[in-house]
């Protein structure tokens, strides 16, 4: 797909989310002096000299009292940093201010509208190019240092960000960087069901949670190994639905055959994954038997702790998939307390 189609830039094309990358990562004095229910997206149409159109940035302007604030997204997706970002961050505040005259956006006679540039980063390897142009040019006589360019960006490596536990709750953007940096498919997926249940309490939330369908499907999953799970922010992920489908799968098995032999592949609340090997004599008849059988064979193989297997036992009593009666008799037949 083309770059400006990119599913994290069109992710950063919705206010709601550059306004929670300005509250929860950027200088904390922009976010308590900038009016950002007042974020506008900006036209960034300006071509360089070669003609090589660059409407793929994403640009933002911001109030600040009576004055603007431009906040230039660079994004990139490239698998390594680029030695040349210093230059070229230069190179597009320069085409910007040009273009924001050009097109009588600003007068050429009052005082250019400030722009904060920041680099989104979300390659492997961590971020080390220096994030001002100054640090890269060459040794010069003492006087004239001063006149050296310098200027700063921002680059925010999201790999590496620090993430607060307490803003996966309430802040699109960290929940973006959590996302990235899930260390299993369990923990990747628990945190994407538990965002789209967040997002689907907001109706205005519906087309950016379309965006971290896409982002999730084509650009984070495909980095984890395990993908024997789906896609949380589509509607096939309800709890209770999968638990079904698998007793469903066994009852017409044992009908056919009286016995089931072979694999199935689960996970339950997004922490459950992996290969649950069986061997079933006879009929399996109710929930309970399904979900018992189920969590043996993954303690058994150890690839579940008796705590975890303890905490899906308590959620699927509270979600209402088994009564509390059953719920008692899991526990007990599985000899947890």
């Amino acid at each position: 797909m083309p770059d400006h189609d990119h599913p994290y830039k069109r992710l950063f094309s919705h206010p709601e989310m550059v306004a929670d990358l300005i509250r929860g990562f950027l200088h904390k004095e922009l976010a308590e002096v900038c009016d950002l229910s007042s974020l506008t997206r900006c036209n960034g149409s300006y071509v360089t000299d070669d003609l090589r159109e660059r409407e793929e940035d994403i640009i933002w302007q911001v109030k600040w009292g009576n004055r603007s604030i431009i906040l230039y997204l660079l994004i990139e997706f490239q698998s390594s940093p680029d030695p040349q970002m210093p230059i070229r961050i230069m190179s597009y505040m320069a085409l910007l201010w040009q273009d924001l005259i050009r097109t009588k956006s600003i007068s050429p006679n009052r005082p250019l509208p400030a722009i904060f540039p920041l680099v989104l980063y979300n390659g492997d390897e961590p971020w080390k190019i220096p994030s001002d142009i100054r640090e890269i040019i060459g040794p010069v006589p003492q006087g004239i240092y001063q006149m050296m360019p310098s200027v700063p960006f921002i680059v925010l490596d999201e790999q590496r960000i620090r993430v607060q536990e307490k803003d996966l709750e309430k802040n699109l953007a960290a929940c973006l960087f959590g996302l990235e940096q899930s260390s299993s498919s369990q923990e990747l997926f628990a945190l994407g069901e538990s965002l789209n249940a967040w997002m689907s309490q907001k109706k205005e939330y519906d087309e950016l949670r379309r965006e971290f369908s896409l982002v999730f499907e084509y650009s984070i999953m495909p980095g984890h190994t395990k993908q024997s799970f789906p896609n949380p922010f589509k509607g096939e992920t309800m709890l209770a639905e999968k638990v079904n489908r698998w007793i469903a799968e066994y009852k017409a098995e044992g009908k056919k055959e009286g016995k089931i032999e072979g694999k199935i592949e689960g996970k339950i609340e997004g922490k459950i994954e992996g290969k649950m090997e069986g061997k079933i004599e006879g009929k399996m008849e109710g929930r309970a038997e399904g979900i018992i059988l189920s969590l043996q064979k993954l303690l058994t193989k150890n690839r579940i702790s008796v705590e975890d297997a303890k905490s899906e036992i308590e959620e699927l009593g509270k979600t209402g998939v088994l009564s509390q009666d059953e719920v008692k008799r899991v526990s007990r037949e599985l000899g947890i307390q």
